[in-house]
């Protein structure tokens, strides 16, 4: 997989199983943690700079139902869904709970990310072994609760 530095490549895939990876505009990959167990989506969130924090979610079939809900809570920010079948790449964005009317470019945005996230979506980057990662199991609805009573800062 190529270094951080360079684009992630958008070119053909190899078959394999689909997988999906979502990227939240969210700096704090505790408080994402939090939300993401507020709304019942268990991921790895892996922090990577000049994104925010991708969540590569544990059961990739429930990715667009958890990007439904934690776009709810995620007030005013998009949650993307890039999802890789076979050789194709798709994404789509979510706001308020609703997905968006137009499918956003996922090989433009994989081409001009960090080339961590495509080595999550294509699973040659392990989420637990990435610096700063936290899975969102667990009981962190306290935790969650507090850190939405508090000032609204997503970054």
């Amino acid at each position: 997989m190529p270094d951080d530095s360079t684009a992630a490549s958008s070119g053909p895939r190899s078959g394999g199983a689909d997988r999906a990876v979502l990227v939240v505009p969210v700096n704090d990959v505790e408080r994402l943690a939090a939300l993401c167990a507020l709304a019942r989506l268990q991921a790895s969130a892996v922090p990577v700079p000049g994104v925010g924090c991708v969540l590569v979610p544990d059961r990739p079939a429930e990715t667009e139902a958890g990007a439904a809900r934690l776009s709810r809570l995620v007030r005013g920010a998009d949650v993307l869904v890039v999802r890789r079948s076979g050789d194709r790449d798709t994404g789509a964005a979510w706001r308020g709970g609703l997905r968006g009317a137009v499918d956003v470019d996922a090989p433009l945005l994989l081409a001009n990310w960090p080339a961590a996230v495509e080595g999550l979506l294509a699973g040659e980057l392990d989420p637990a072994r990435a610096g700063g990662v936290r899975s969102t199991a667990g009981s962190r609805v306290r935790v969650a609760l507090r850190l939405l009573s508090g000032p609204r800062r997503w970054s």
